[in-house]
């Protein structure tokens, strides 16, 4: 099985290396940046619920568009 997947890479590691430059560019960027944007989301999700796991304080941050102190939306007093 790995010696059916080690030939599968350098076939397509010589496909790649035998296009012309720009392509090997759009091609890269074209795997690579949806690949790093999911990995970031991922990290970003995990960091976020560990975060809110073992955080001391329950719900310090006030909601988005609320008075902190009046907890009224958009009125001050």
């Amino acid at each position: 099985m790995l010696e059916l997947l080690v030939e599968w890479y350098d076939g397509v590691e010589l496909w790649l290396v035998q296009l012309v430059y720009p392509l090997q560019v759009a091609l890269v960027l074209a795997v690579l940046v949806p690949l790093c944007w999911g990995v970031a989301r991922v990290v970003d999700r995990a960091v976020d619920g560990l975060g809110a796991k073992f955080t001391r304080v329950r719900g310090a941050e006030p909601q988005v568009g609320h008075d902190g102190e009046t907890g009224r939306r958009g009125k001050t007093a």
